[in-house]
């Protein structure tokens, strides 16, 4: 199994190198399944699928795990067991899921949660371990702007975000993920939107409001009133 000094991961705050942990290429991960609703129906073969009812596809989470090394063994057991109980705090200390950065997948990050135990095997002068993070199914993109160095051509879409409204005017927002996210507005006067058929009033200043949704591809939006107004949002895939 070979090892990578600098392939990681970045997790509550630190990346898996700064505790000495290098990554194996035995990485593996458990891609999330469709969650299904069926009934069986009297008098008739098969079962009845409930699970799209809504129109979407729901998922199960998915499972990440990162087995390592750690170029210390039971020959230095103090320092061992201290960096160990380091790690142990890094990864179980956090209430719910966090950020989890992939470095193999610089633009796209994971909701997670470390829920089973690390598991570890020593050895002399080295040992494994195992770290198994449960996260939510999609993951995470920051929408993209127009900057030339960041913008990812097999993903990313250029569109305008931020617009002067002196009146009403009009933006077609475009969310290239696969699920409905929550629409992020900062504007510094108060605006009406007209979101895809739908009315909301937001105040001046930031706004992070889960009623106020972008559905996968295109939204068409109205802005009304005198304002600064800059529109944000994460895409989620699968």
């Amino acid at each position: 199994m070979s090892t990578s000094n600098k392939y990681g991961f970045t997790f509550n705050g630190h990346h898996s190198s700064e505790f000495g942990l290098k990554v194996l290429s035995t990485k593996s991960m458990v891609l999330p399944a469709k969650t299904k609703t069926t009934v069986q129906v009297p008098y008739q073969s098969g079962l009845l699928d409930l699970s799209d009812l809504y129109g979407t596809n729901t998922f199960g989470e998915r499972t990440i795990t990162f087995p390592c090394r750690l170029d210390i063994g039971y020959n230095d057991r103090d320092r061992l067991y201290n960096t160990w109980t380091k790690i142990v705090s890094w990864l179980m200390n956090p209430t719910g899921k966090r950020e989890l950065d992939d470095d193999a997948q610089s633009d796209f990050f994971y909701k997670a949660e470390v829920q089973k135990a690390p598991t570890i095997s020593e050895m002399s002068s080295f040992c494994y371990l195992t770290i198994e993070f449960q996260a939510y199914p999609y993951r995470f993109h920051e929408r993209a702007d127009d900057l030339w160095d960041p913008f990812n051509f097999n993903w990313d879409v250029a569109q305008r975000t931020t617009i002067d409204v002196n009146g009403s005017s009009y933006l077609n927002l475009i969310n290239n993920g696969e699920n409905v996210v929550t629409l992020m507005i900062d504007a510094d006067s108060d605006v009406a939107l007209n979101l895809n058929g739908e009315a909301y009033s937001v105040a001046k200043g930031s706004t992070n409001n889960d009623e106020i949704m972008l559905n996968p591809g295109e939204n068409s939006l109205m802005i009304t009133g005198n304002a600064h107004v800059t529109f944000d949002w994460f895409e989620e895939v699968i």
